[in-house]
C-alpha cells in the first residue's frame, strides 16, 4: 500500500510528515499491514508532538497545544480520544498498558524543550533532549515490545540533535544552543558566532557532526533492536551527518541532505522488517 495514497485522516498526517521525513515514507512501505496503522500513528504523533516543542516559535500557543495535547491523552485513556492519530493508536491492543502519567511525562518533557539551559558537554545535550524521548521510548516498547526503548530515544535524540544543528539560525534565534558549551570553547567561539560562516564555526560544525554520526554508529553496531520507523532515521541521518562532514558548507550540505534518502536506510527498514517478522 502507498504510504500516501489513502484517503483517510491518517494518510493526511502521513503525507504532511513525508515532505518532511523522507525516510518515514520509505520505512512505511516495509511496515506489515497488520501493524502499519499503529506504527504510523505513533510516528506521526511523535513529530506533531515536536512540532509543538521545537517548531512553534511563540511560548503561549505552544503550550497551548501540549495542554490540548495532555487533555487529549486524558480522553484517550477513557475511550474518548477526538484526534485521528489517538484514535488510530487507542484501536491498538497495547495502548490500554500505558499509563497516563507517562504520557503526561512527555508532556513535560516537551515543554521543558522551550527554554533549555545551554549543555556544558554532549552527554548533557542529548541528555536534556531526552527528558522528552526517553517518556516516547516507553510507551513505544509497551506498544511495539519488540523495540528496546532506550536505543529508540537515543536514535530520536541525536535526530533532534542533528536538526537543531541544520537549521542552525532558527534554533539561535528560538534561544537554544544546538552545540554544546565545551566544543565553543575548544573552538574560541562565543554563542553569538555560531550565526555567522567562519574557518572556527565551520571547525565546531565538523567536530560535532563526526561526533553524532559516531553515536549513530555506535546504536547501530549495539545490534539493539529499533522499529523500522527508527532504523530508517537512524541510518539516513548517519550518512547526513557523515556527508556534512566532508563537505566545505557544512550547514548547506546537511540541509540538502534532509532531502535525499541514501540506500543504507532502505536496506536497514527491510533487515528491520524482516527482523520484526521473525
Amino acid at each position: 500500500m502507498d504510504a500516501v495514497a489513502d484517503a483517510t485522516p491518517l494518510a493526511s498526517f502521513e503525507a504532511k510528515w513525508v515532505a518532511a521525513h523522507p525516510e518515514f515514507g520509505l520505512a512505511l512501505r516495509f511496515v506489515g499491514e497488520s501493524g502499519r496503522r499503529a506504527q504510523s500513528a505513533f510516528a506521526c504523533l511523535v513529530y506533531e508532538l515536536e512540532h509543538a516543542a521545537f517548531g512553534i516559535r511563540e511560548a503561549q500557543p505552544a503550550a497551548i497545544k501540549l495542554q490540548w495535547w495532555a487533555e487529549e491523552f486524558a480522553r484517550a485513556a477513557k475511550h474518548e480520544a477526538r484526534h485521528p492519530l489517538t484514535q488510530a493508536l487507542a484501536e491498538h491492543p497495547g495502548f490500554a498498558a500505558v499509563p497516563l502519567a507517562l504520557w503526561y511525562e512527555v508532556i513535560a518533557g516537551a515543554l521543558a524543550q522551550r527554554d533549555p539551559e545551554p549543555a556544558a558537554d554532549r552527554a548533557a545535550l542529548l541528555d536534556a533532549h531526552a527528558v522528552l524521548y526517553r517518556p516516547l521510548g516507553a510507551i513505544e516498547a509497551a506498544l511495539f515490545p519488540s523495540v528496546d526503548a532506550a536505543a529508540s530515544a537515543r536514535v530520536r535524540a541525536l535526530a533532534r540533535s542533528l536538526r537543531d544543528t541544520a537549521t542552525l539560525a532558527d534554533a539561535l534565534r528560538d534561544g537554544r544552543l544546538p552545540l554544546p558549551l565545551d566544543l565553543l570553547a575548544r573552538h574560541r567561539l562565543a554563542r553569538g558566532d555560531l550565526a555567522r560562516t567562519s574557518a572556527q564555526q565551520v571547525a565546531a560544525l565538523r567536530e560535532w557532526l563526526r561526533a553524532l554520526a559516531s553515536e549513530h554508529a555506535e546504536v547501530a553496531a549495539s545490534g539493539a533492536h529499533l522499529g523500522v520507523l527508527v532504523a530508517a532515521n537512524l541510518h539516513a541521518d548517519r550518512w547526513r551527518a557523515r556527508k556534512a562532514t566532508r563537505a566545505e558548507d557544512p550547514l548547506a550540505t546537511l540541509n540538502a541532505a534532509f532531502g535525499q534518502l541514501p540506500f543504507d536506510a532502505t536496506w536497514a527498514a527491510w533487515r528491520t522488517a524482516r527482523r520484526s517478522s521473525r
